[in-house]
């Protein structure tokens, strides 16, 4: 094991076991493992690159990098007209600790077999998935959990839900659905026992998500099915497009019925009395949007969200936006929202060319390809994800991979190259 190797799985374990050690307060700012091995792993990137003139590359990545760049700087900016600058400062000091952990991954993943992102995104989640288990089953929870941070505001409540390392259960549901491709993929293996590991896997996940209420997730992962059983079998897409056109009356007609039937559900009950999840998330959403324009489209600040509820919109006491892509636009504008929606289709375009150029050697081109498709409907479900580290992680890991895979299919298509390996 080299030592690139040795950082990456040391880096992947502290995303989720770093607030198991210390926590040194440094002025207003916190001081942590993790954000310690970031430190020392990009200054030693920086040797590695500069002084033993190791290469770098960024190739089929610069939009996304420079994006981000100018994302953090737009953040920076913003502090000009923000209502909150500590909260800002903040949130500005976490995405200069997440980019630098973007690029470190980048950096580490060049020389490193992307086998190896299979294995420990795998075995990450079986690992959350077993503890997860357990919560249910003895209703405990890890030190992480706000049944234990807040043991006292749930001391009376009958049901039972599961949080693994995180905060909460809309925070496990949305990492399970990130890493649930991973077991869809698995099902490719030869080995029966993995294939049957699998499969118990894939129905944990959607019993925990049935069990911890998290709506969005069983519709991401089932979305992912889906998308998995055509993506990965050419005649099913073939087949399910006739049948599509085929079916196009009965779908309207089902889609009409269903929207009929919401409509006069319970439902839409709590909204018309003013209380439930659903009302209170159409404030907030309502409160986001109104945010936003109040700011003449240039977000009212990084981490802003929570100091800018009108009342005019009856939050009930929810200050926090319920949906990454409305955090996003409310905390940074249109302009940063635009460029966000351009960065996640840029790399969903390029993952699903990777996988379509040889499908039998990048099946995790989709199961990141994958991935990100729940990640697009499961986010809606945390109340803030700017905070969230194993989605940062997925960025840089995806970045790297980009870059490892485009680099080696250039290579292929080389002539020269070409020539070189029939000599060979």
């Amino acid at each position: 094991m080299n030592w690139k190797t040795a950082a990456y799985i040391i880096l992947f374990a502290l995303i989720f076991i770093d607030p198991f050690f210390f926590n040194i307060p440094v002025g207003p700012l916190r001081m942590t493992l993790i954000r310690l091995v970031i430190g020392v792993l990009f200054v030693i990137m920086l040797d590695r690159i500069f002084i033993k003139r190791n290469p770098f590359h960024t190739d089929h990545i610069r939009f996304p990098l420079i994006f981000l760049g100018i994302w953090f700087y737009y953040g920076a900016l913003s502090l000009i007209w923000t209502s909150s600058k500590g909260t800002a400062i903040k949130e500005l000091y976490y995405f200069a600790v997440f980019l630098l952990l973007i690029i470190v991954l980048i950096f580490l993943l060049q020389n490193i077999k992307s086998s190896l992102i299979t294995i420990t995104f795998w075995l990450g989640g079986f690992v959350i998935v077993l503890i997860s288990v357990i919560e249910f089953t003895f209703n405990v929870h890890l030190p992480t959990s706000r049944y234990v941070i807040e043991a006292e505001r749930f001391m009376d409540i009958t049901y039972r839900r599961a949080t693994g390392f995180f905060y909460n259960e809309n925070d496990l549901a949305f990492f399970l659905v990130l890493v649930f491709p991973f077991y869809l993929t698995g099902l490719f293996t030869k080995s029966f026992i993995l294939k049957v590991v699998n499969v118990f896997t894939l129905i944990t996940i959607l019993l925990l998500a049935y069990f911890n209420d998290a709506k969005l997730s069983i519709i991401a992962v089932i979305l992912q099915f889906v998308l998995f059983l055509l993506l990965s079998n050419k005649k099913l897409i073939i087949n399910g497009t006739r049948l599509i056109m085929l079916f196009t009356p009965l779908i309207l007609l089902a889609t009409a019925t269903a929207v009929y039937y919401l409509s006069n559900s319970s439902l839409f009950e709590g909204i018309k009395a003013g209380q439930g999840s659903e009302f209170i998330r159409m404030n907030l959403y309502l409160n986001g949007l109104y945010a936003t324009f109040q700011s003449f489209m240039l977000g009212v600040g990084p981490g802003n969200f929570q100091h800018n509820i009108y009342p005019i919109f009856n939050t009930l006491g929810f200050i926090n936006p319920h949906n990454w892509w409305l955090e996003v636009l409310t905390n940074y504008g249109l302009f940063i929202f635009a460029g966000y929606c351009a960065f996640f289709l840029y790399i969903m375009v390029q993952l699903y060319l990777i996988y379509w150029s040889d499908k039998k050697n990048n099946k995790l081109a989709l199961t990141l390809f994958l991935s990100f498709t729940g990640f697009a409907i499961a986010c809606l479900g945390p109340s803030s994800l700017f905070y969230f580290w194993p989605m940062w992680l997925l960025y840089g890991v995806t970045l790297g991979y980009i870059v490892k895979k485009r680099k080696y299919l250039i290579r292929e298509r080389t002539p020269d190259h070409s020539l070189e390996s029939k000599e060979g």
